[in-house]
């Protein structure tokens, strides 16, 4: 089933507010484990090993919150969905002649 312009509209503002508060996750943590602040774009001092980790770390966590954005709002729309589908379906004749 697609995917309707709302629940699209929906997701997305969803995923950037968690991808924001994810990100905000990843540069505390980063902070309580390592003491530092977390390494940023225009920061010359930063090893590349920091950076690729924290960049590593940063990502997996916006993935785990990405996903779970997308499972809750297909949780959400499924019973309009199938709504939908059911409503599709009466206006299908039950045998074509």
């Amino acid at each position: 089933m697609g995917s309707s312009l709302s629940q699209k509209l929906i997701t997305a503002g969803l995923s950037m507010a968690v991808g924001f508060v994810a990100g905000k996750v990843a540069e505390l943590g980063w902070k309580a484990v390592t003491g530092q602040t977390a390494p940023q774009d225009d920061d010359g001092t930063a090893s590349l090993v920091s950076v690729v980790a924290f960049a590593a770390v940063s990502a997996a966590i916006a993935a785990v919150a990405q996903r779970g954005v997308v499972n809750k709002t297909n949780k959400w729309f499924a019973p309009v969905d199938a709504v939908s589908q059911i409503l599709s379906d009466l206006d299908q004749p039950a045998i074509a002649n």
